[in-house]
């Protein structure tokens, strides 16, 4: 077989009989390409409504458009018959009434200019036979108005579809003669910039996702991925309405996306210049410097992000738990503090709140302020550790290494902090306790190894919120008991470690047993009565009496002298 010299493009014939799976036919898909049609011709009413003929019903979609004057280009598959001023701003492609393809439907129009109009019915299996369809001559009203048979499931969802096709439509549509909802696209932006054809709205924490509607193309919304821009306090995405932007086109035949060309990158420029701006007339922010620097090269020059970051908080082991924190607007005087594990960072800030020195002044570092003159000379805990004496020997617990100290007593207990930044520094400050605990080497908190400054230097209750930060994390496994059940057995077996620990066997064996009588028993004793029972191995000595009234003290007065 010889090469063709040259080929060009062509459509084959054979692609009309696969017309009815170039649609989805749904209901709404039909409303809104009709709608859309109408629109197109100019219309400013379209009215649906359901009518009944030649025994069936049949949904009626009818404008007060300009009607169509050649009625061989309805089922022209590709050719629309727009004016060049339609198909330059739309590039409608001939594809609206092929919606309705595999249905028997009936198209009746009467051109404004002409006076006259037409008729035809199309069986269902026309789609595709490419049979000869008779066109009727009439007198009808200027407008077009087309028919569709009634598909059984449309009644109870022709109200929704019909709303949702005419909701953002830029004309009036009109159910069995009531107005449906209109309601502009941009409607709740915080600022509307209008450009090149569109209309851009900014929200302010408009929570987009990606597949939701961003783009309206004159009452078709569609998901298109639309720059988004996040500060540290709020958060900026935008919407766009296309009122003329030729170049900005959806993908044939569903309509459903935006075709990935030039001008929707240009669009996506705009709106992220769009949003730069934005903030500007604010007058401050809470941009990361690479977003700063974004915006500097898109032309917006900004002042820095504001000097606010967040209060600092020791990491706590279970990934559900953590302490509250707040912004620190003055970082004048902060300290940063870098990321030092739970065990560590729970013991240094019981620490530091017994010293004071560094109070108000921790914040979390922010990487995505680096960058920024403030951020950059504010000093930076680079390295945390407790250095450990015992019986004459000095050990340091942080960093990789363990020294595995008993738990108990140590004669010396030092907290040292290494700062850098412009005037670097070292810092020691004495500390009550130092945990020693690791849940990547440890088979559970029992293990931890605690040592205090003295028996004094902490209260059991105290201890216990230091386990509870530094050493609790609940399993996830689908086995495991609730979080509540697993924290309360965890605190029941802290205060009894923290109890042996602080005050000897004798009080942690009483805790123990004042700890389970509070959480099994106590909530059923009767109001106004108590339980008074004695213990022991091998006795149980239970009653129940009248409580005793509590006795109100008056302090004494003082006599006169």
């Amino acid at each position: 077989m010889a090469l063709p010299a040259t080929i060009r493009s062509q459509v084959d014939p054979a692609a009309v009989t696969k017309v009815t799976r170039l649609f989805n036919n749904t209901l709404g898909d039909i409303l809104c390409e009709l709608i859309q049609n109408a629109r197109r011709a100019g219309a400013g009413l379209v009215e649906i409504g359901v009518i009944h003929l030649d025994g069936m019903d049949w949904l009626s979609i009818a404008d007060d458009g300009a009607g169509i004057a050649d009625p061989s280009v309805v089922l022209a598959l590709g050719r629309s018959g727009w004016d060049e001023a339609i198909a330059r701003r739309e590039d409608p492609a001939g594809m609206g009434v092929f919606s309705l393809a595999g249905r028997e439907a009936q198209i009746i129009s009467s051109p404004r200019a002409e006076g006259h109009g037409w008729s035809i019915r199309i069986a269902s299996g026309d789609w595709q036979s490419g049979a000869p369809i008779s066109v009727v001559a009439g007198n009808h009203r200027a407008g077009t108005e087309i028919r569709v048979a009634m598909d059984p499931q449309w009644p109870p969802i022709l109200m929704a579809a019909a709303q949702n096709a005419a909701r953002h439509c830029p004309i009036t549509v009109r159910l069995d003669g009531k107005d449906l909802l209109r309601e502009d696209w941009l409607k709740g932006a915080e600022t509307i910039v209008a450009a090149h054809g569109v209309r851009v709205g900014l929200y302010r924490n408009y929570l987009h996702r990606h597949f939701s509607p961003s783009i309206n193309f004159h009452g078709v919304t569609v998901a298109s991925l639309l720059p988004t821009v996040s500060e540290k306090d709020r958060h900026w995405s935008a919407k766009v309405d296309i009122v003329d932007a030729p170049d900005l086109q959806l993908v044939l035949p569903a309509r459903k996306e935006m075709v990935e060309n030039a001008a929707l990158a240009a669009l996506r420029d705009a709106v992220r210049l769009a949003i730069y701006r934005h903030i500007h007339a604010l007058g401050s922010h809470r941009l990361g410097f690479t977003l700063w620097e974004e915006a500097a090269g898109l032309g917006v020059t900004l002042p820095e992000a504001r000097a606010e970051l967040l209060s600092w908080s020791p990491a706590v082991a279970d990934q559900n738990g953590g302490a509250g924190r707040h912004s620190i607007i003055d970082t004048a005087d902060l300290v940063l503090v870098d990321d030092f594990g739970a065990p560590l960072e729970q013991c240094a800030a019981f620490a530091l709140a017994r010293d004071g020195s560094l109070e108000g002044r921790l914040a979390e570092p922010d990487e995505a302020m680096r960058g920024y003159g403030w951020y950059d000379r504010l000093p930076r805990i680079v390295d945390l550790r407790f250095e450990i004496e015992r019986d004459g020997e000095v050990s340091e617990l942080g960093g990789p290494d363990f020294p595995g100290l008993e738990s108990g007593p140590v004669d010396r207990l030092e907290l040292i902090l290494s700062l850098e930044g412009p005037e670097p520094a070292r810092i020691r400050l004495p500390a009550p306790v130092a945990i020693e605990y690791d849940d990547g080497l440890f088979w559970g908190f029992e293990e931890a190894n605690i040592l205090i400054a003295s028996p004094v230097a902490i209260t059991p209750h105290d201890l216990v919120d230091l386990l509870d930060g530094a050493c609790f994390s609940a399993s996830d496994d689908k086995d495991a008991d609730s979080w509540d059940t697993q924290h309360d057995r965890f605190l029941l077996d802290a205060q009894e470690m923290a109890t042996r620990l602080l005050l000897g066997d004798d009080a942690a064996l009483v805790e123990r047993f004042r700890a389970i009588l509070s959480y099994r028993t106590q909530w059923f004793v009767p109001e106004g009565r108590q339980f008074v029972a004695v213990v022991g191995r091998n006795s149980l000595d239970i009653r129940l009496e009248a409580a005793e009234p509590a006795v109100a003290t008056i302090a004494p007065v003082a006599e006169a002298e």
